[in-house]
């Protein structure tokens, strides 16, 4: 770790925190010296809720296994694929169903935990909005036809008995900030966005004198139609099988370190914000205004398999692919 980076945790006062969660556990306790690792590297994306990962990195949670745990993002969920495909990364965090896709075309990987659940926003300019059914009739800005997003949405909208394309259109981009893009230039009213970027669109609509609200949560929404909690699986972590055979321990020491950084995030929302900037391209305010919108919240994956296995399900009822054509076995959940 760099000068810089050492008085930036000290700053934020971080380095307190690692001695706190590194004193508490021997490390011996859990690992033979011979068994330690030099260096790992986590891998997430560019968005708010890797600033969890950031921390945890950062503070050296996992130092009685690894002497050195560091933190990196990625452009998009197919360099994930390409990477744990040819076996150079080993542990990453990922939307929950990359997982089972790459699980079930053979890559030999498992789904650690959930750590964000649901981080989906319906962001209009007309304030009235206050349901899915007050969008019939309406434009809906899109990000990713046929991934996560668009099937929630339209699985809410089915459920709320709405069709896509005779109750409402859906005009499909390539990214959130396209649609975010959109809103503030008047080319749409609506859009669905994840996290950061219906932050953004709230705060670059202060700016430039487009007001935009944030008028559903797709969470609720989810809850609402399938009886549920109102939340969704969204993202988590997914490990590689050789690195699980080396360190079996891992997966729980993990955890408990990610645990603690999430109620650091949380509760630091400033100082987590300033943490994410330094590793993505995103500004501090956007990452600190969005963290209460993210549903942070770590469960083993075992713990609620039932519940992933319902999502999973519900997306592959429109695009059985997202998943890899079937549900994982028992044995994909780690616990």
């Amino acid at each position: 770790m760099n000068t810089t980076r050492r008085a930036f945790l000290r700053h934020c006062g971080l380095a307190g925190a690692a001695a706190v969660g590194t004193s508490l556990i021997p490390a011996m306790a859990f690992a033979k010296e011979s068994q330690k690792r030099k260096q790992l590297t986590m891998y997430g994306p560019p968005v708010g809720p890797s600033v969890t990962l950031a921390h945890s990195a950062e503070t050296n949670a996992v130092s009685g296994l690894i002497e050195q745990l560091n933190f990196e993002t990625y452009r998009n969920p197919d360099v994930l694929r390409t990477n744990f495909v040819a076996g150079r990364w080993e542990l990453a965090g990922t939307p929950s169903y990359v997982a089972a896709n790459l699980y079930n075309k053979g890559v030999k990987v498992r789904l650690m935990n959930i750590m964000t659940w649901g981080l989906l926003y319906v962001i209009s300019v007309d304030e009235n909005i206050k349901s899915i059914e007050a969008l019939k009739g309406q434009d809906i800005v899109m990000p990713f036809k046929a991934d996560m997003p668009d099937l929630v949405f339209q699985h809410i909208a089915k459920e709320k008995g709405m069709k896509t394309g005779k109750d409402y259109r859906l005009n499909y981009v390539g990214s959130p900030f396209e649609g975010l893009q959109l809103l503030l230039s008047g080319r749409a009213k609506h859009a669905v966005l994840p996290e950061p970027a219906a932050t953004a669109a709230l705060l670059k609509g202060l700016k430039s004198g487009t007001k935009t609200t944030r008028v559903i949560d797709l969470q609720s929404a989810w809850g609402e139609v399938t009886d549920g909690p109102a939340r969704i699986p969204q993202a988590g972590m997914m490990v590689s099988d050789t690195l699980l055979d080396e360190m079996p321990d891992l997966p729980e020491r993990l955890n408990a370190a990610l645990t603690r950084s999430t109620d650091w995030v949380v509760n630091n929302t400033t100082s987590a914000g300033r943490l994410g900037e330094s590793y993505m391209t995103l500004k501090a305010p956007i990452i600190e205004r969005s963290i209460p919108f993210c549903n942070f919240g770590l469960d083993k994956a075992k713990d609620i398999q039932q519940e992933i296995e319902s999502f999973y399900s519900i997306l592959a009822e429109s695009n059985p692919a997202i998943i890899g054509g079937k549900l994982p076995p028992d044995d994909f959940y780690l616990g």
